[in-house]
């Protein structure tokens, strides 16, 4: 075997392995080992896997004893997969990340890629480079697959210099992706100026006249973008001729084919700039992939569809553009400058996604037009309006959407196997329907489609790792037969067909048909459940927004209020459609069967698809009608036009009479893209739903963002000082530009339409709460989508679980029983770059079938964090409602031993206050005093006799009611020791309130000269979390929280305070706080021990050293005198302070039953458990106090005072 020698002298000291590996319940036969000298042989497995096989053998072919096996010969599961599946299988089930795969001739380096769904390697053909002489690729070869270059063992393979290259160029894809998303800007530039700026072009500066000219032109340049995109993917791939060698394929490569374009791209001859030859050779080949007799003079295959279909460019094939302009255009598609070097873009190693990443930026560009025979213009401007950027959407990390993959998809593909035999897999695979519900460039769709691929490939050949063609004949079936998507924005539409379209493509095939799967519209306008026909139009379409005449709105909704009941009289016309629908399931089922084989085909299903939508006109209608009564503007001149349930009656009837009103419907369903779910996918509701739903859906707020709006059009108004400012000039707007007054009108229409859709029509009962936006819409239409054994997927703001308007759907989600897992991530490595880093995102699945336990993670910075085990647990539903009764939202734990030690203490103690059962054991409410705006009329800025100051959250901390002062520049500082030692230094505010106006507030609730407080905002990062403080009674702004207790507890306020103040109870709020907002809803479910609990040995230790804490000033004496002490205040003194905070800490930790451990895994979880285990608890505290003191002072007081006690 001369591998082996060559592996020598490559520095590798090679050992077979002797025996299969066992991982888990799987053999792997990985036949050598690199090993260091000396070696251990127990540790053999741990060391670089290389897997060598004979010469005739191939390494991506099944082995051929694995067809004609003996009886004599056990069947071993090398004998039933390749080699390089084998190897890839292992190092996806291992901690290894690299390894040889060998037949002697060729030579593979292969690389952990779970990730990925296709064959993933280097290889290199010695017997060719021996051959050719071909010395730089063997050099080549030698660096890449020298000892030096790959792991010693699996313990750190990522310190490798191969696994650094390998990271360095994933870092790198970033920028090459930004620079060749600014190549496609100035491409599509080139074009637009080339085609607007030709002296022959007078007939297509005619047809731009108008208010769609721009868009038209700009969506048919994205088409052509898109065309020479295809062409240059499939002729890098190889994709495109049967036979490239043949002397058609020379003649294509020759005189056709954008390569040959290319190559002149880069050279740009002098000459022929004002010709326009190019153009139109290029329009030659074009409809080589149109018509059917052009390309078979080629051996081409017409490719059709809407990409090369003669409709599609119609602007720009009658047209002309000089060879300059185009020449530049491929020049910045097809070269790209970094560290002052021009490179090429390979497009054949490209991803579809990283393309689709790139191409998917122009939808937020709008184009400007300048229209004139002698000086056009053609120019790109940011929509600044839009948000997409700001969410990251553009480019979801492989990393997370192959984690949806497997939490959302995987269980579906391995249910539908369970249940199915070997002859009816592959039906089973293509039954399966996957949808993306703003699906932009495709991206989720295209990880589907290869998963599923994949699977589908898989039964077919019977090898886990199947070749190329196989993969990609498969991967073209699931895009025909599983594969939907829906987007808002009709060039997102086309470039996710695209990506489709490249990935599926087969040498020898048409594209797909994906008219009735990949569309366009808005997927949370329109309706759902077609039985909300049956109930009528809800009176909530008919509530007046921007716009509208408010009386013409009041009588119309009286109006319709009234016909309703005459909607009963169509029931038979129900239950009649009933039986139409159903006939439309059958008909779109029957469509979707249709072969794709040739172009004939796709033109036949093309025709019946519109034949079946013509069918469907009366229930698109009337779905359309329904929907536009939100929409529509009521005014005087829209008087005739409105719908109503009497309109709607008389269409379920089939009358046509009212004949304006539903063209006028139809016609605003075009306008904000309606989509009615059941009528655009009939036959997957005839099964009930979506068996996957996955995406990463717009996060973004439903209202018009004025400055935003404004950017672009008025920047006095977009810059002004203030809200205040900035209305006064909107104000101002119909005398001063009527037409831009009118364009805010009618934005602010639209998006308050859209609102009052969401808001009234019935369709998101869980989530159409407070401020909405979008990313928790889609995330329950994603859950409706679903059928009853269907799964979703998504990524949404970690809000989704922990926020106070998202607790109906969340809440609902664990009480159905239908979460399946939420993991938490971090922003803080900038796994999406143009976000925040410290935005806070989960990968969300939901179930319909039922799940006893769902699966968490929190405080993720990267997919490979989920495979480490204290970081991910299980929680019950009876948990999740243990720990938050109330809301039933999430709890945000680091690591199972948070969620552990959590739970114990939620098992013993009751929460502050139980909605559900009523009980509140210290009888608290709670009271938010003065709104800092709304009762700004009540300030004053200077002192006064009746004037007592108004309390701001950064005055106090615990136990201490003055640690901020205001100085006379309106500054805030924190009090010197000094001024702490002395019992009559109080804090000065920045306002006053008269006394009489907190009495006011006060009256009836609260009669004590002091109360309990707390900070609204925190974080669970800061040095501490929950911070209350006793003060005097004084007024208090929105940043601070009363909590008034009830008048027979009183006498135990200095026990509750105390455990307020706890570090348990600190510990565990910061278990419960997902963001900034120490809410009511939050304290209400925190755990608290119960007033009966304490016994007069408590109360007799707590009670003096809270008040030797709290009475350190004259202003507390009412707080000390209601305690029973009458003495002075007491000495402020640090170290005093630090030691009796010290005792209550370990006594409250005693006291809610904590071990000593339990108490040290409190205050450093990594004291238990090592420097490098993920949780934390007071990580700020601790590194202040080190650098403060030099040591972990609180830890060690603690410690210390329970050894004394305990």
């Amino acid at each position: 075997m001369l591998a082996l020698p060559l592996l020598r002298t490559l520095g590798y000291q090679v050992v077979p392995c002797g025996k299969r590996e066992m991982v888990g319940s799987t053999p792997y036969s990985i036949s050598h080992r690199a090993v260091p000298v000396p070696y251990d042989p127990e540790a053999i497995f741990s060391f670089l896997p290389i897997h060598i096989i004979g010469c005739r053998q191939e390494l991506e072919k099944l082995p051929k004893r694995s067809i004609t096996t003996s009886n004599s010969e056990p069947i071993t599961r090398s004998s039933r997969i390749s080699a390089h599946s084998l190897v890839q299988e292992y190092l996806n089930a291992t901690e290894h990340l690299w390894a040889i795969a060998s037949n002697g001739i060729r030579w593979r380096l292969l690389r952990d890629s779970s990730l990925l769904t296709r064959l993933s390697y280097i290889e290199f053909n010695l017997e060719q480079i021996i051959q050719d002489e071909n010395f730089a690729e063997f050099s080549l070869f030698y660096r890449l697959f020298h000892r030096s270059r790959l792991p010693i063992s699996s313990e750190n393979p990522e310190t490798c210099l191969l696994e650094d290259y390998y990271q360095k160029g994933l870092e790198e894809g970033g920028r090459v992706r930004e620079k060749l998303r600014d190549g496609v800007e100035k491409a599509l530039e080139y074009l637009g100026n080339g085609f607007l700026q030709h002296w022959d072009n007078d007939s297509l500066r005619q047809k731009l006249h108008g208010p769609s000219g721009d868009q038209n032109l700009y969506r048919q340049l994205l088409r052509l973008i898109y065309r020479l995109l295809f062409l240059m993917v499939a002729e890098s791939r190889n994709l495109l001729l049967l036979d490239s060698e043949s002397e058609k394929g020379k003649i294509y490569n020759r005189y056709y084919s954008i390569q040959r374009l290319r190559v002149l791209a880069e050279i740009l001859p002098s000459g022929t700039e004002s010709f326009q030859d190019l153009w139109c050779g290029l329009c030659i080949t074009f409809k080589l992939f149109d018509e059917k007799w052009r390309g078979s003079m080629l051996d081409l295959s017409p490719l059709n569809g809407d990409l090369f279909g003669s409709e599609s460019l119609t602007l720009l094939e009658t047209s002309s553009i000089d060879n300059s302009h185009l020449l530049n255009a491929l020049r910045c598609l097809s070269l790209y400058y970094e560290n002052g070097q021009i490179r090429k873009v390979n497009y054949g190693a490209l991803d579809v996604e990283e393309l689709g990443s790139v191409y998917e930026s122009l939808l937020d560009f709008h184009p400007q037009i300048t229209l004139d025979k002698y000086n056009s213009s053609f120019k790109l401007v940011v929509d600044i309006s839009s948000e997409r950027k700001t969410t990251g959407s553009y480019y979801t990390p492989p990393s997370l959407v192959q984690e949806l993959i497997k939490t959302a998809l995987e269980p579906v593909i391995k249910e539908k196997m369970a249940q199915e035999n070997e002859k009816t897999q592959e039906r089973a695979i293509l039954s399966i329907k996957v949808v993306d519900a703003a699906c932009g460039s495709g991206h989720f769709l295209l990880a589907a489609a290869r998963r599923l691929g994949k699977e589908l490939a898989k039964i077919r050949t019977g090898d886990i790792q199947p070749g190329a063609s196989s993969l990609r004949e498969a991967i073209r079936e699931v895009i025909q037969n599983c594969i939907y998507g829906v987007d808002i924005n009709p060039l997102a539409v086309d470039l996710c067909k695209v990506g489709l379209w490249i990935e599926g493509f087969c040498s020898g095939k048409p594209l797909n048909f994906l008219d009735h799967r990949i569309k366009c519209g808005n997927s949370l306008v329109g309706v759902l459940d077609l039985e909300c026909l049956e109930e009528g139009i809800p009176d909530g379409a008919f509530k007046a927004i921007s716009g509208d005449d408010k009386k013409i709105v009041t009588g119309v909704k009286k109006r319709n209020k009234r016909e309703l009941g005459s909607l009963q009289l169509v029931m038979p016309w129900f239950e009649e459609r009933e039986e139409t629908r159903e006939e439309y399931m059958e008909k779109a089922e029957v469509l979707g069967e249709v072969s794709e084989i040739d172009p004939e085909s796709i033109k036949e299903k093309s025709s019946k698809y519109e034949e079946l939508r013509s069918d469907m006109w009366s229930d698109y209608s009337a779905c359309n009608l329904w929907t536009a009564a939100f929409f529509i503007s009521i005014t005087e001149k829209t008087l005739e036009l409105l719908p109503t349930n009497s309109i709607l009656m008389e269409l379920l009837k089939g009358n046509l009479s009212s004949a304006e009103i539903i063209k006028n419907s139809n016609e605003l369903a075009k306008k904000y893209h309606f989509f009615h779910w059941q009528l655009e996918f009939p036959e997957v509701f005839k099964n009930g739903g979506f068996d996957c739903v996955l995406g990463n859906p717009p996060w973004e707020r439903i209202k018009i963002q004025q400055k935003e709006f404004f950017a672009s059009r008025s920047n006095e108004i977009a810059t002004a000082k203030n809200k205040a400012a900035r209305e006064k000039l909107i104000k101002e707007l119909p005398q001063k530009n009527p037409q831009l007054a009118q364009e805010f009108e009618q934005a602010s229409h639209d998006a308050e339409a859209q609102n009052k859709f969401i808001r009234e029509s019935g369709r998101f009962p869980l989530t159409a709460v407070g401020d909405v936006n979008t990313y928790s819409i889609f995330a329950e239409t994603a859950r409706n989508l679903i059928k009853e054994d269907g799964r979703v997927g998504i990524i949404v703001p970690t809000g989704i679980a922990t926020d106070d308007t998202c607790k109906m759907f969340f809440g609902d989600l664990v009480k159905q029983e239908h979460l399946a897992s939420l993991y938490d991530f971090e922003n803080r490595e900038a796994i999406f770059i143009a976000v925040h880093r410290s935005y806070k995102f989960c990968l969300l699945g939901i179930s319909k079938r039922r799940t006893e336990e769902s699966r968490f993670g929190f405080f993720l910075s990267r997919t490979k964090q989920l495979e480490e085990k204290n970081r991910v647990f299980n929680l019950k539903a009876e948990e999740i409602a243990l720990i938050n009764p109330n809301t039933l939202t999430c709890p945000v734990f680091r690591t199972s031993e948070d969620a552990q030690l959590t739970k114990k203490i939620y098992h013993q103690l009751p929460v502050i206050e139980n909605e559900k059962t009523g009980i509140n054991p210290w009888g608290i409410s709670f009271m938010r005093m003065f709104d800092m705006a709304n009762d700004s009329g009540v300030f004053k800025n200077e002192k006064g006799d009746s004037l007592v100051p108004l309390y701001e959250a950064k005055m106090f901390h615990q136990f201490d009611h003055r640690w901020g002062t205001y100085t006379s520049g309106g500054d805030m500082r924190d009090l010197t020791e000094d001024e702490k030692k002395d019992p009559s230094f109080v804090c000065f505010p920045r306002y006053w309130v008269d006394k009489t106006e907190v009495d006011q507030k006060l009256a009836g609730k609260w009669d004590h000269s002091w109360f309990l407080a707390f900070r609204r905002i925190c974080r669970a990062t800061d040095e501490r979390t929950a911070i209350f403080s006793l003060l005097p009674r004084v007024a208090a702004g929105d940043s601070v929280f009363l909590v008034l207790i009830e008048s027979s507890k009183i006498h135990l306020a200095s026990c509750l305070y105390g455990c307020l103040n706890s570090l348990v109870f600190d510990y565990v709020t910061r278990q419960k706080v997902g963001g900034t907002n120490f809410n009511f809803f939050i304290v209400k479910q925190l755990p608290i021990i119960p007033p009966e609990r304490y016994t007069q040995k408590d109360i007799e230790y707590i009670t003096p050293r809270v008040l030797e804490l709290v009475y350190t000033t004259w202003d507390m004496r009412p707080f000390a005198l209601e305690m029973g002490y009458e003495g002075e205040p007491f000495f402020w003194n640090i170290e005093r302070r630090a030691l009796i905070r010290a005792e209550l800490d370990a006594y409250y930790g005693k006291l809610h039953n904590l071990s000593r451990d339990e108490m040290r895994y409190i205050l450093d979880p990594t004291d238990i458990y090592g420097s490098d285990f993920p949780s934390e608890s007071f990580r700020v505290l601790k590194n202040n106090e080190l650098k403060m003191y030099g040591e972990y002072k609180t830890q060690r007081l603690i410690l210390q005072a329970w050894d004394r006690l305990f």
